[in-house]
């Protein structure tokens, strides 16, 4: 076997590699082509970034190489979920999506918040969607109460990085409630406080030298002014990129009783953010909005007689698709 038919085949046996490593070629080139400084949100949680950092172009060169490689995590964990909830072949496609959705390569070598919170939302959402899948299929007879635990502890994580994330964190719970999952909301709830409290504690005395400065400050600020549509409008439509966008708005609602797990936090982000002029809280309901937009598309796809019989209208989709994603891609590392 020569080098090539090796590559082919490790790209058979391995296709989410080969879509990781596409991901990392394409932040190593955000890191490169877009601005030298760090010009998006240098704040986490009110704890400053210290503008000397900025000075040295290597430090910030390397700074988004880490956020780059730690928002490789946020591919893997939406290939899982989705693996969970549908099969290998459409949790590969999301991976790809989340890969080179346009806005993603320029976010995740950016120190925003949002978007380094996302990696423990995820793997919260990983574990609690894993143990309704089980329970759901008879593999387990009761929920380990000790997996919710450790899902409101790493979303609690999630709140020490980025506070907005409370938000997809009232998600969670109130889906749990509405499933009737009682124990389950409690335990993730002894998690989550337990992450708080020694996150906002730890950090703020040695910064501080007193406790819960951060949090204070920031309930302090107002969080909601006005209800600004247009975020919505511009992130459903522009964001996720016409027609494809078209398609996964469809799919999303198709399945929002089918999959409350991953659309009732990802609403909440959404609707949230019509009070709100950040738009980067729309960041943290992308991958899920993702995955549920398109697993209810494919669903509807496969079982429509129409579509099935068009699929070059489909194919076309997709070709517009990855032909404005592209450019858009390139626009951000140009002008971003």
């Amino acid at each position: 076997m020569n080098v090539k038919e090796k590559i082919l085949f490790f790209n058979i046996k391995h296709p989410l590699m080969l879509i990781l490593a596409l991901a990392a070629v394409l932040r190593v080139l955000a890191v490169i082509f877009t601005d030298g400084s760090i010009t998006s949100s240098r704040e986490f949680n009110y704890y400053s970034i210290p503008e000397t950092w900025m000075v040295n172009p290597w430090v910030v060169y390397i700074a988004r190489l880490v956020f780059g490689a730690f928002s490789l995590l946020i591919i893997t964990l939406a290939y899982r979920i989705t693996k969970i909830i549908a099969d290998k072949t459409t949790a590969l496609e999301i991976a790809v999506l989340c890969s080179l959705l346009w806005c993603m390569p320029y976010a995740s070598v950016h120190p925003i918040s949002a978007v380094v919170a996302l990696p423990f939302l995820l793997y919260s959402t990983l574990l609690i969607v894993k143990q309704h899948n089980l329970l759901d299929n008879n593999e387990i007879e009761k929920f380990h109460r000790t997996t919710f635990i450790i899902a409101g502890f790493v979303v609690g994580l999630g709140f020490a990085v980025c506070y907005q994330s409370f938000i997809y964190y009232i998600g969670i719970v109130m889906t749990l409630l509405i499933l009737r999952n009682w124990k389950g909301a409690l335990m993730t709830l002894i998690g989550y406080v337990v992450a708080v409290g020694v996150t906002q504690t730890v950090v703020d005395l040695v910064i501080y030298h007193r406790p819960f400065v951060a949090l204070t400050a920031f309930f302090n600020e107002p969080m909601f002014e006005t209800i600004f549509p247009a975020w919505v409008i511009f992130f459903l439509l522009g964001v996720m990129v016409p027609p494809l966008s078209l398609l996964l708005i469809f799919g999303f609602f198709r399945v929002s009783r089918k999959y409350i797990l991953l659309v009732l936090p990802t609403l909440i982000i959404i609707f949230c953010s019509l009070f709100t002029y950040d738009f980067e809280i729309q960041l943290m309901a992308i991958p899920t909005y993702v995955i549920a937009g398109y697993v209810g598309w494919k669903e509807f796809y496969k079982n429509s007689a129409f579509w099935t019989k068009n699929k070059w209208l489909v194919l076309t989709c997709y070709i517009l698709f990855a032909l404005l994603n592209t450019v858009m891609i390139f626009f951000s590392f140009a002008y971003l």
